[in-house]
């Protein structure tokens, strides 16, 4: 006996199936937003230790601050090192590093609250930023 179609049981397995999947990949699809953003975050922390800080950093050596970036001049030139990115809660400053490294250089709200946490340089060592997921109260490497 040839079959020329689906009967109706076999149809219904198959949009059943099929709405078990695409109420997974809606519940990934959101989540990958939440985790999208904190990538982001990360790469900005690593532009901010491989780039940003070593330069402003010979800059305040250049200038006889003895590498100490918390300086005014600084913050004011951050736009010319990187694009900071948008939607931040507390305007990114330089002035706020400090020795311990929990001095908060820019933080952000997404689906947590994040603070980029900066030790300030000095004569031997350029600055050193980190990613504080303060919702967590941990630091994301």
């Amino acid at each position: 006996m040839k079959r020329a179609a689906f009967n109706l049981i076999e149809l219904i397995f198959v949009i059943i199936i099929l709405g078990v999947l695409s109420s997974v990949v809606i519940v990934r699809m959101g989540n990958m937003a939440k985790y999208a953003k904190e990538t982001q975050l990360k790469s900005f922390v690593g532009t901010l230790n491989r780039s940003v800080g070593p330069a402003i950093w010979l800059k305040s050596v250049e200038d006889g601050h003895n590498g100490s970036v918390a300086f005014a001049d600084y913050d004011a030139n951050l736009d010319e090192f990187t694009d900071i990115i948008p939607n931040y809660t507390l305007t990114p400053a330089l002035t706020n590093c400090n020795e311990s490294g929990e001095g908060i250089f820019v933080s952000y709200t997404f689906h947590k609250n994040y603070e980029v946490h900066c030790r300030d340089g000095n004569r031997t060592t350029s600055p050193n930023f980190r990613l504080y997921n303060q919702t967590d109260s941990i630091y994301v490497e």
